[in-house]
């Protein structure tokens, strides 16, 4: 059987989109920040809405290679463009110019985006009745890109925007109707070629620590390593000197530290092997004043130096890291300069759940400050979701103690508190009114400590003579035992103190009343980093004044992605309405709102899979891969046996989705709990395995949908299903703070099954 050739550059354009979309969403994040990646590709995403209204606008003989071209072209110069144009976070919200620099990312990412969906749009519509084994091509293509781009990104980092723009233009070649067309391809090759041995590197924003360390002076970047999901530099900086919440009693000097950073942020250090005498100072040193050599779990060890605080306690370390590269850079680079502590400690690459979840016993565990990341790089759910900081980790790590054990957390100082009151919040969970809470704060850290236990005297006694020892402030203790709050860092008032006694006098009139939502998150809503308070903005503005910059929210982000987002989806469905003689002649126009339905279920399960999944499969990175690439193959398949189904069993095909989707909401936690301990891959394929009934069905939705319009009206419907689908990642999130997960899940069934009545 002879394959049409457009099919094969269907596949390679697709192929080559999936794996510009997860890399800009890296770039972007190490250049900026997470949630700007967030915003910037969401919205540069609508290229794929536009090119379905232009498409309806404006009839075109053939597309294809000149569209194919141009994908190849933008890829690269889009990149160029926003990598060498500075967007100012700060300056936006008072500079008019930031925000013009931003529609300018806008539409240079967009613009491959556009050529992309050009290609698909025209193919379905050229080939209707086949249009299952179309979109078995995009599915497939789209899910071999999402394989490939995590070691092309290992191994090419910025470059692998070269290797995109080449497949573009291989695709081309299959495109191709005019042969004297080979030699510009040729040519534009050999362009690509040369270009790839440029130097290039992502130009990082001057407000993240990287260059913050560079920028002093005789300061030294040693090197620089990426994978697939972190670029780790290593700097040698005075800005890089590590200490969080060192007491102001010290008078020694720190030894020498070789800055560690992740994605140009994150800082933490390689503590050289010598003049130790600070460890005692740091509140991290807590533990070992009340316990004598424990058993202990650092969760997220980052450079260090909880493991080297532990183990010159003559501690028995367990520790768990989820970045490779870290762990190599203190095994093997320096190993010598730092003790050789990962050595001599028991260290696994690894999540902290999956673990503790296996039943072992420790009677210290420690959630590390070094390992603090916000979010996941994960992409379009990376907007804050951490699981190691929810109710349900909470239990987890508490069950994990031995009976005399303590959970120890140390985070950075708010004021107004936000992070003292959510973690306390956790605690309180947990403590139920008894007296397993104690928490310090130093000039710029809090330690939350977490009993197996009653406090009694002995434990309370230890803990006030390490404050007063190290002059750090006491925040809370069980209510019979006295302290002077705001005793050492003075505040005007102790207004930690204050917060945490009107949390406990009335937790819920505090949580509604409060600047910030402070509640405690659960796995359902683990977005721990969200504090944002939409009734509270105004407010929010008035008392932060110049010290909060919306740009730098990623819940206020969130809103302003949200704005945007129906601002451009309701311009794009709408535009063709412009052109009544032409939407006149159409008949079934109703059944765009099944091809939008269908665009917003797809995504909303999609989305939600990739964030229940994160807690199983232990990082975003493991996750995003596995669900994204196993939801497209599935489909594809289930797409190209879609030609074998009559359209008239459309209805009964989305009964048997629905079905499955409520089946699913009620299999999933069942699967987590019962397979989270076994090995990373293991988990992977029985993940792959266990959602491949569910995306088999929801690939015969699209195409089946696309057989049963008007031909004309297929690039509308593909414009309304690309707006469906860039809106449904920020509806999904926005649901999820509010109802959490398991409402969007269900909520994508019901829209599938009210979608169908439109077709």
């Amino acid at each position: 059987m002879k394959i049409n050739k457009n099919y094969i550059g269907l596949f390679l354009i697709s192929l080559a989109t999936l794996m510009l979309e997860i890399s800009l969403i890296r770039f972007f994040s190490i250049a900026q920040f997470y949630h700007f990646a967030f915003m910037v590709i969401s919205i540069a995403l609508f290229g794929i809405a536009a090119s379905g209204t232009f498409l309806f606008v404006k009839k075109i003989k053939n597309p294809l290679f000149l569209s194919s071209i141009l994908f190849s072209l933008f890829t690269i110069i889009g990149f160029f463009v926003t990598n060498n144009l500075s967007f100012d976070q700060y300056k936006a919200v008072t500079n008019i110019f930031h925000i013009l620099i931003l529609f300018v990312y806008y539409l240079f990412l967009s613009l491959p985006f556009f050529f992309f969906g050009i290609i698909i749009a025209f193919i379905f519509s050229q080939n209707q009745k086949n249009s299952g084994i179309v979109y078995f091509y995009n599915l497939s293509g789209s899910a071999l890109g999402t394989i490939l781009t995590i070691p092309f990104l290992s191994f090419l980092n910025v470059k692998i925007i070269f290797l995109i723009s080449l497949i573009g233009l291989v695709a081309a070649v299959f495109f191709i109707n005019n042969r004297k067309f080979f030699k510009l391809i040729q040519f534009l090759i050999a362009i690509n070629l040369f270009l790839f041995f440029i130097k290039i590197d992502t130009n990082v924003s001057q407000y993240k620590e990287l260059n913050q360390a560079l920028n002093v002076p005789n300061s030294e970047l040693i090197t620089t390593k990426w994978n697939s999901f972190s670029r780790v530099d290593v700097v040698n900086s005075s800005f890089t000197r590590y200490a969080p919440g060192l007491s102001l009693s010290f008078r020694g000097n720190l030894p020498e530290q070789i800055g560690v950073l992740v994605d140009g942020s994150n800082m933490n250090s390689i503590t050289k092997f010598e003049n130790l005498e600070f460890l005692e100072f740091l509140p991290m040193s807590l533990p070992y004043y009340l316990k004598n050599k424990p058993r202990v779990l650092v969760i997220n060890a980052g450079a260090g130096l909880d493991v080297l605080i532990a183990l010159k306690n003559n501690a028995t370390v367990t520790t768990l890291e989820t970045n490779p590269l870290v762990i190599d850079l203190l095994k093997n680079d320096y190993k010598d300069f730092s003790g050789n502590i990962y050595n001599k400690a028991d260290v696994l690459l690894g999540e902290g759940r999956s673990f503790v979840k296996k039943g072992e016993k420790f009677d210290v565990i420690i959630l590390s400050l070094a390992g603090n990341i916000l979010g996941g790089p994960s992409g379009i759910t990376s907007l804050s979701e951490n699981y190691l900081l929810t109710a349900d980790a909470f239990k987890d790590y508490f069950d994990s103690l031995t009976e005399e054990g303590f959970l120890i957390v140390t985070r950075w100082l708010f004021n107004p508190p936000k992070e003292e009151i959510r973690i306390f919040s956790l605690a309180s969970d947990i403590d139920k009114g008894e007296k397993k809470i104690a928490m310090l704060s130093s000039w710029n850290t809090f330690t939350l400590l977490l009993s197996k236990k009653n406090l009694d005297e002995k434990i309370i006694k230890k803990i006030k003579e390490f404050t007063e020892k190290n002059k750090f402030d006491i925040i809370y203790l069980p209510d019979e035992f006295d302290f002077e709050p705001n005793k050492y860092v003075k505040f005007k008032e102790p207004y930690h103190y204050n917060a945490i006694q009107l949390l406990l006098k009335n937790k819920k009139q505090f949580y509604e009343n409060y600047l910030f939502d402070v509640s405690s998150v659960y796995d359902n809503k683990p977005y721990y980093f969200n504090f944002f308070k939409v009734l509270k903005f105004f407010e929010l503005k008035r008392i932060l004044g110049q010290r909060w910059n919306p740009f730098l929210d990623p819940g206020f982000l969130l809103f302003f992605i949200l704005v945007q987002a129906l601002i451009l989806a309701l311009l794009f469905i709408l535009i063709p309405l412009l052109f009544r003689k032409k939407v006149k002649k159409i008949k079934n126009r109703k059944s765009l709102f099944y091809f939008f339905a269908i665009g917003i279920g797809f995504l909303f399960i999609e989305i939600t899979l990739i964030q229940k999944f994160i807690l199983f499969l232990g990082h975003a990175i493991f996750s995003t891969t596995t669900i994204i690439f196993s939801m497209l193959i599935f489909s594809s398949f289930g797409s190209l046996y879609s030609q074998r189904i009559n359209i008239k069993n459309l209805k009964k095909i989305i009964l048997i989705l629905f079905l499955l989707i409520i089946s699913y909401s009620f299999l999933l936690k069942f699967f987590i709990d019962n397979f989270i301990t076994l090995n990373l891959i293991s988990k992977m394929i029985l993940t792959s395995i266990f959602i491949a009934p569910l995306s088999f069905f929801m690939g015969f939705a699209f195409p089946l949908g696309i057989k049963k319009i008007s031909k004309e009206l297929i690039p509308w419907a593909w414009a309304v299903n690309g707006s469906a689908s860039v809106l449904s990642p920020i509806l999904a999130i926005m649901l999820a703070l509010f109802f959490g997960y398991n409402f969007v899940f269900i909520l994508a069934g019901s829209v599938y099954l009210v979608g169908v009545i439109f077709i």
